[in-house]
């Protein structure tokens, strides 16, 4: 008898330890498994968000490429941030639209000249200073024409550009824009020549130009007769777009760069976007 109720008590104790262990088991598949469930609702909200993101980035450039008129917000807009919800409210993209200059220094230009006065140093053109200047060795000529030369980090399409000078006398008066496709190896003509200009502070706007490595401001005639040519600021124009998809608490956020001109209705990409890590 004891030993039967010995054999019964050692079955019992099995039979727990064999409970235990399954419930364990179950325990810790159940976990797994809820894990591996938020893990991919995670993973479809992560991708929702950078989808979301991408499609501000495309509104944003539509609202540049449309004019008013047309219910766009023209290639002038800037926002400090302009949000958009989805039916679901957890589902939004925000879009922050910036002018952006590919010529300035910070962002990868780098500026030369043929010549330049002592201490009048092309850089002074686009180190995002309008009291410092590049200056020319001599007054710009026909025969003896003075050239600013901005290259650039990548290849870009152009399409407005803008120039200020310190002083009336030392604008560019006769003037043309080129832009070179291969490294600075050559150029071509960016639009028609400028012949009398009366302004210090000009905007030009010609066809887009695409792939362009180098931009080069070439002078021919100062505003005064006997002056040399001054630059103070050489500008690139384009924006800058800043698109968060957010999907439940998850978000994403990407920029990029682009040229827009609303007149032709056209945009174009001058990078793909990048991810801006980490997310807000």
């Amino acid at each position: 008898m004891i030993e039967n109720r010995e054999k019964k008590g050692m079955i019992l104790i099995l039979t727990f330890v064999i409970m235990i262990t399954l419930i364990a088991i179950v325990t810790g598949f159940l976990y797994m498994t809820s894990i591996q469930t938020r893990a991919a609702g995670y993973d479809i909200s992560d991708s929702k968000a950078l989808w979301l993101a991408e499609a501000g980035i495309q509104k944003a450039i539509w609202n540049l490429k449309t004019p008013i008129i047309d219910g766009g917000q023209g290639e002038d807009w800037t926002t400090p941030g302009t949000p958009e919800d989805l039916p679901d409210a957890d589902h939004t993209y925000t879009m922050v639209v910036e002018e952006w200059d590919w010529a300035l220094a910070d962002n990868g230009a780098e500026a030369s000249s043929d010549d330049s006065a002592a201490g009048q140093p092309a850089a002074n053109a686009n180190d995002d200073d309008d009291v410092t200047y590049w200056e020319s060795d001599a007054k710009p000529q026909i025969p003896n024409p003075k050239s600013l030369t901005i290259a650039f980090p990548y290849k870009l399409t152009i399409n407005k550009v803008r120039f200020l000078a310190p002083t009336s006398n030392s604008r560019p008066r006769d003037y043309k824009w080129r832009v070179s496709t291969d490294d600075g190896l050559s150029y071509v003509d960016a639009g028609l020549p400028v012949n009398n200009n009366g302004d210090a502070e000009v905007t030009d706007t010609f066809t887009e130009q695409f792939d362009v490595t180098h931009l080069r401001l070439k002078v021919t005639k100062a505003g005064h007769p006997s002056s040399r040519v001054r630059v103070a600021t050489l500008e690139v124009l384009g924006n800058k777009i800043t698109s968060t998809g957010t999907v439940d608490v998850v978000n994403r956020r990407i920029e990029q760069t682009v040229a827009v001109d609303d007149a032709t209705e056209t945009a174009f990409a001058q990078i793909d976007w990048n991810e801006i890590a980490p997310a807000l």
